[in-house]
């Protein structure tokens, strides 16, 4: 984290947002949330040769479905996001006016994310690749489809893989279906 970094995250701080450190690649991370939503954002700014560029990469989630996420996967997740986006900014230098109005925009952007359609519709069809599988084997189980789990279930019973990675273990559809059937 550079010092733009830093003086930055302490305008984000006086802004409500919880800051963090990423473990394995020091961006710095803010988050906020309201009930089972949550916003999280990594903040990056850079000096270049005459001005100052902000990058907020931010995404939308849901704290209950990133929990789902975590133990399905038998791992501590902190945040899954559903829904993602970008704010970026330039000036001269990045100062407290861009990051109240990057604040503004990610927020407003964030509550008028609609999260449960999002689950909803990655309980769709399997997609192809890992995380995006793990993610839908998640919805299944956060919206209680232990049915479409069970048939999965047999199915890698029988040596058939569904076009899922070799990454999706039978052990996570297990779970999947444990966590399905608690919320049924």
């Amino acid at each position: 984290m550079n010092t733009f970094e830093k003086k930055a995250l302490a305008e984000f701080k006086l802004l409500g947002w919880t800051a963090s450190r990423e473990k394995q690649s020091g961006d710095a991370v803010l988050s906020m949330d309201e009930g089972d939503n949550e916003l999280q954002a990594v903040l990056q700014i850079r000096q270049l040769l005459c001005d100052q560029t902000m990058y907020f990469g931010i995404s939308s989630g849901l704290k209950s479905y990133t929990s789902i996420f975590g133990r399905i996967a038998g791992i501590k997740q902190t945040h899954m996001w559903l829904l993602q986006n970008c704010v970026k900014r330039r000036a001269a230098e990045i100062s407290r006016k861009e990051i109240e109005m990057v604040s503004r925009e990610a927020i407003e952007w964030w509550q008028a994310q609609d999260n449960f359609t999002e689950v909803k519709a990655l309980s769709g069809p399997p997609p192809d690749n890992g995380q995006s599988q793990l993610k839908h084997l998640t919805a299944l189980a956060y919206l209680g489809d232990f049915s479409t789990l069970m048939d999965y279930q047999e199915i890698f019973r029988r040596g058939k893989r569904l076009n899922f990675v070799p990454m999706i273990k039978p052990e996570m559809i297990d779970r999947a279906i444990d966590i399905a059937l608690e919320k049924a």
